[in-house]
């Protein structure tokens, strides 16, 4: 998350036109898991002939362990498929053979710095498991959906789960019941424009009916998982896709501060906006319960959800880039007063 330099910002034209290996790998690791993730999607929510709903929970979730640990194995998938004798699998075992000839340690380290910064090596350990995290993510979520929540209810309610519930419920406020003001972290709203929101105007009469239902017990454990997942996922998300999400134009539009006062302006104004709807996606993800009803009630809502959950993430992330370009802004700045006059 280093500061980039100038000759790193780019235009989302000269994005798409890029050829990076970092970018090539990704690529290529996220067919694998959503190949993966697709399996699960498609067989999910399977029942054992004769046996209660509980049963299949637990042949589900062993049938999850099973994808969880076939998207561990990521690596050995891409090699089997994509790195036999390729021509960029050459490439870079002779970049990492030139990066071992030098003997100075800091100059072997400034260089390869240099080109993980501009995409020219492969993802390192830590961004190839934040990736296969995402993946454990969202297949747990698939689990969750079909094989958890049947016909709109939980089919295993342990007193743990229950615990969670309840304390998810104590502390959802029902708008437009509950006396105004924001006394508790999360909401519950039966009105807005949401797919979620519409399809539970459509089953319930008010908020405290929703909260009190069986499927209202089941959006409830959802969000809890949300909630939890928020940050981890996040970070996730920031290990994996913050220097691309930089090079489609996130860079450049931060380092327009320095660029006169215009540029100043603009940049000031553009972070504005984009923390804005930053704060407005984290607030959608996390504290109302009834935004993504439609993803809990089954695999397919889940599916249409997905993209406008990840858009969440991604503007969180470039308000996050805006941010730590003002901070790099100010700390240069003030580095520059500093050594003029001492």
């Amino acid at each position: 998350m280093a500061h980039q330099q100038n000759n790193n910002n780019e235009s989302v034209y000269d994005w798409m036109r890029s050829n990076r290996i970092y970018e090539e790998y990704l690529f290529k690791y996220v067919i694998i898991l959503v190949f993966i993730g697709a399996i699960g999607f498609f067989t999910f929510g399977f029942e054992l002939q004769g046996q209660s709903l509980q049963y299949s929970l637990l042949a589900n979730f062993i049938y999850f362990i099973v994808l969880v640990v076939a998207m561990a194995l990521m690596p050995l998938w891409y090699k089997l498929l994509f790195n036999r004798g390729s021509q960029r699998q050459k490439h870079i075992e002779e970049i990492k053979k030139n990066l071992e000839k030098i003997e100075d340690v800091e100059q072997r380290q400034a260089i390869q710095q240099h080109l993980a910064n501009n995409g020219e090596l492969p993802p390192r350990k830590a961004q190839r498991w934040a990736l296969i995290f995402l993946g454990w993510c969202f297949l747990f979520e698939m689990f969750f959906v079909s094989s958890w929540v049947k016909d709109m209810a939980l089919v295993w309610q342990p007193d743990w789960v229950n615990n969670i519930i309840d304390w998810i419920r104590g502390n959802t406020s029902k708008v437009g019941i509950d006396p105004p003001g924001f006394n508790k972290p999360f909401m519950v709203y039966l009105s807005g424009t949401s797919a979620g929101t519409e399809l539970l105007m459509t089953i319930y009469t008010s908020e405290e009916e929703f909260l009190n239902s069986e499927f209202g017990k089941a959006c409830l454990l959802f969000h809890a998982w949300r909630v939890l997942s928020f940050l981890p996922i996040l970070i996730a998300y920031i290990i994996s896709f913050w220097q691309m999400i930089g090079w489609t134009g996130a860079n450049d539009m931060n380092d327009k501060k320095s660029r006169g006062v215009w540029g100043f302006i603009y940049s000031f104004v553009l972070t504005l906006g984009i923390l804005l709807l930053g704060l407005v996606a984290t607030g959608v993800l996390v504290t109302d319960v009834g935004y993504f009803a439609t993803s809990v009630k089954g695999v397919v809502g889940w599916f249409n959800d997905l993209w406008f959950v990840m858009m969440c993430y991604f503007f969180i992330i470039v308000a996050l880039i805006m941010c730590a370009g003002w901070f790099f802004f100010f700390k240069n700045l003030m580095l520059k007063v500093y050594r003029k006059f001492v």
